[in-house]
């Protein structure tokens, strides 16, 4: 949002400018210019009024897209709205050579130019506007203290350079689909153990579709500032946003505001997608409201299954299984010798990172998964690592529980 700030000090300069000085009393408008070339620079005045403009023509429903047609395809509202933000931006760039020479000895030197930059014409103000559109070219943002700020997470990857999981890669392709072409905006809730690369993959799903803009809010946002945040995002109707809420605990958040304008008593607007993510499984009057995805827990089978699609991934076609098996047997001892904290697939891929660079290590696992041993992934070490793992997380209720149902099924 634009500084708020400068734009009072702008109103402050225009009344006392256009006001006789025995009537104002205190006209200053030179230190006025001051103030405002503290708050923004000399050169950056232009681009804080043209968000600010922007900002109102959206509260009057002006899109931005609506601004790049010819000027005879506008529509005669939004002309009459342009045509009266040009008359401030000319008197503006007017105003500080009609100043008196007694305010023109208060003013910095460099004020002379602070309105230079503001346009003069309608061709110069839509393309100001278009400048000065913080979604134009930027894909990801973080939300803090209601502004969205440019953000490059360093998890982005193409969807390919993802392996094993392929239920739930295929519940998000076909979920970012369906939203990136209009079809449904389900909120997603998503839910793991931890370091199964669950934000990594919800935001590169995100980015394989160009038309998607993932938006990543602090925690509060779900909580207390979920209005204005989605009222910012809804007056945007012609773009798409993924909301990510990363790493949240369900047990400890508030849920009113969510459950309110989350399928109770209101709706997200169509623009927008919220997704929760979270080491715990969500409660049922939240599980309602939207579409789960639940990871299956990372063991033996998982990790032979991510380690065969990584050896896809470097042209072997049918990945003879010795090599799969021994590989992942490898992986598990490193484990074993403390090379890594946990055993998951964020680990994994840390590992297998090593055979994309180091020549002597692939040729190695290729000699030794054609001899007459062959090891295999250990089966106990995850189970042990993930009973251990689930009891520090959800507590000892949950491992009898999970027991119970285990031998339900038997």
């Amino acid at each position: 949002m634009p500084d708020d700030k400068t734009l009072r000090l702008t109103g402050m300069f225009i009344r006392d400018f256009t006001l006789p000085e025995t009537l104002s009393g205190h006209a200053k408008p030179g230190d006025y210019l001051n103030a405002i070339a503290c708050c923004t620079g000399i050169n950056d005045y232009a681009a804080t009024w043209g968000k600010a403009l922007l900002e109102a023509l959206l509260r009057h429903r002006v899109l931005p897209d609506k601004l790049a047609v010819p000027e005879k395809d506008l529509d005669e509202n939004t002309i009459f709205l342009l045509n009266k933000a040009l008359i401030l931006s000319n008197f503006l760039r007017n105003s500080v050579k009609k100043l008196k020479s007694s305010q023109k000895s208060r003013m910095l030197p460099g004020c002379s130019g602070l309105f230079a930059g503001l346009p003069a014409d309608l061709p110069e103000l839509t393309d100001l506007l278009r400048r000065n559109d913080p979604f134009t070219g930027i894909r990801s943002f973080s939300y803090r203290n209601g502004k969205f700020i440019p953000a490059i997470p360093d998890s982005v990857k193409p969807v390919s350079k993802f392996f094993g999981f392929p239920g739930v890669r295929s519940l998000y392709a076909d979920h970012f689909a369906a939203f990136a072409a209009g079809r449904s905006n389900l909120p997603l809730l998503i839910n793991s153990l931890p370091g199964y690369g669950k934000t990594s993959m919800v935001l590169s799903f995100a980015m394989a579709h160009d038309n998607l803009i993932a938006i990543l809010p602090e925690p509060d946002a779900l909580e207390e500032n979920w209005c204005p945040l989605i009222e910012q995002l809804a007056a945007r109707r012609d773009l798409k946003f993924v909301i990510i809420f990363d790493d949240i605990d369900p047990r400890q958040v508030n849920w009113y505001s969510f459950r309110t304008h989350v399928g109770g008593a209101f709706t997200p607007p169509d623009n927008v997608m919220p997704v929760l993510v979270a080491n715990y499984d969500f409660p049922p009057s939240i599980l309602s409201r939207g579409r789960k995805i639940t990871y299956p827990v990372f063991d033996e089978l998982r990790c032979t299954e991510m380690v065969e699609d990584f050896l896809k991934s470097f042209g072997m076609r049918h990945p003879p299984a010795n090599l799969v098996s021994l590989i992942g047997a490898d992986y598990t001892e490193e484990f074993a010798q403390k090379k890594f904290t946990e055993l998951s697939p964020r680990t994994l891929m840390r590992y297998l990172k090593i055979y994309e660079t180091d020549q002597n290590k692939r040729r190695l696992m290729v000699e030794l998964s054609s001899g007459e041993l062959i090891t295999r992934p250990d089966a106990e070490l995850f189970y042990e690592f993930n009973i251990g793992l689930m009891r520090s997380l959800y507590g000892e209720e949950y491992i009898k529980n999970l027991l119970k149902e285990r031998l339900k099924e038997l």
